[in-house]
């Protein structure tokens, strides 16, 4: 099963220090926003499913206080990734000046065209002269050695795989958090958080059904204070 799988490769949640704009352990903050409605939830969720977590399991599927965990880390690791692999991006670029590519004059234009591979280089070998066909093949390998050798310094196709990876790991795990039946009101707002987070992130969208499952968010959780 993919649950079993991720478990064994997902840590369980660190908390950080106490934010007051995200609230605390023991409650929420006085503005919930779409500054802080993730966090928050995210951080008044956490302690409330470790205390749902030692409840008797019965038998069948994973129950969702088992699974938001593990996913929620799992999300946090790629979120990590996707970080680290912009900034290696970003340097990498810098130090090479960009991606292996050649930009070759088309004779009789007044245009470029850029080639990435010695394929597209065969493909103008109609419009170019034998010369500019060899400084194009030799340009392009200049630029894939010096991109291979950065790349290895720097780690980026590496940061780039493991950030494919965690992402595809996320993506299974909250599937299974979104088709599992819930049991509590904490569980509820658990699949909630784990719906918005997955398909709208930067809580941007603002056609119906996402305002009000943004609002029911804040609802659950404040329910769930009085509860």
């Amino acid at each position: 099963m993919a649950d079993s799988e991720i478990s064994r490769t997902l840590p369980a949640i660190t908390r950080g220090k106490d934010n007051p704009q995200n609230g605390t352990a023991e409650g929420l903050p006085r503005l919930i926003d779409r500054r802080n409605l993730l966090p928050v939830a995210a951080r008044w969720l956490s302690p409330r499913i470790d205390e749902a977590r030692v409840l008797p399991r019965e038998s069948g599927p994973t129950p969702v206080r088992e699974m938001w965990p593990r996913w929620y880390a799992c999300h946090q690791q790629r979120l990590r990734a996707t970080h680290l692999r912009q900034k290696l991006e970003t340097e990498i670029l810098k130090a090479t000046g960009g991606t292996p590519a050649v930009e070759i004059p088309i004779p009789g234009t007044d245009r470029l065209t850029s080639v990435r591979s010695f394929a597209d280089i065969n493909r103008l070998a109609a419009k170019l002269n034998s010369e500019q066909l060899s400084e194009a093949r030799a340009e392009l390998r200049r630029r894939r050695k010096q991109w291979r050798e950065t790349d290895q310094r720097l780690g980026y196709a590496d940061a780039v795989a493991r950030e494919q990876e965690l992402a595809h790991q996320a993506g299974i795990a909250g599937r299974v958090v979104r088709i599992t039946a819930p049991s509590s009101l904490i569980e509820v707002t658990a699949k909630l958080h784990c719906l918005i987070v997955m398909c709208d992130p930067g809580l941007e969208l603002d056609l119906t059904p996402w305002p009000e499952l943004r609002r029911l968010l804040r609802d659950l959780m404040r329910i769930g204070e009085r509860g």
